[in-house]
């Protein structure tokens, strides 16, 4: 019972005004904002009614339900990490485009 308010508690108070600020800074859209929302707000509702818990257990074929959702964050953790060390990669290559740029145009005006 104490975990469900802990955990609660930090949704409420740290995950869920991160999105909304997200939203408000352009850094989310419209509907990043709303589905990050509702996955938190389902968050809750999963660890309050037990029934909820039993029923992803059930539906994924794990004995224990908690199992379930540790597999469940295991998997989005992989795949949020495959997909800022795509994002970083894109953003290494952009820059180092700029700086080629950049440099390409330096010579041309100490040439000039």
């Amino acid at each position: 019972m104490v975990i469900q308010i802990v955990v609660t508690i930090c949704i409420v108070f740290l995950v869920l005004p991160n999105i909304y600020n997200s939203y408000k800074k352009n850094s989310l859209t419209r509907l990043g904002a709303a589905i990050w929302f509702l996955f938190w707000i389902l968050g809750i509702v999963i660890i309050w009614d037990e029934n909820m818990i039993g029923l992803v257990g059930n539906t994924l074929g794990v004995e224990r339900s908690i199992d379930a959702l540790v597999y469940i964050s295991i998997i989005f953790l992989f795949y949020n990490t495959l997909r800022q060390k795509i994002r970083i990669n894109e953003l290494s290559k952009e820059i180092t485009m700029l700086n080629r740029k950049i440099a390409l145009k330096k010579v041309k005006k100490k040439k000039e």
